[in-house]
């Protein structure tokens, strides 16, 4: 799913504002793991629990680079 993600930003004009719970933790993934470079607010407490802000992801790292070009998105690869 993060490789998905990582694609995605790739492809995508940077910054770029991601938002919703598992896509802001798709990022954070993504970030923990040194593929790109985000700022990721803390949640919210809120009375009926908590609120994700949206994350920005500001750039796609040199170590992203290399496993987009080693990940290919899926339905690309040539048979």
């Amino acid at each position: 799913m993060s490789i998905t993600l990582l694609h995605r930003l790739a492809a995508a004009t940077l910054p770029c504002n991601i938002e919703g719970g598992s896509n802001v933790d798709a990022v954070r993934i993504l970030v923990m793991a040194g593929h790109i470079k985000a700022i990721i607010p803390a949640p919210v407490r809120t009375l009926d629990g908590y609120v994700q802000p949206i994350a920005t992801v500001t750039a796609v790292t040199p170590m992203g680079q290399t496993m987009l070009k080693r990940f290919v998105p899926p339905g690309s690869r040539k048979p």
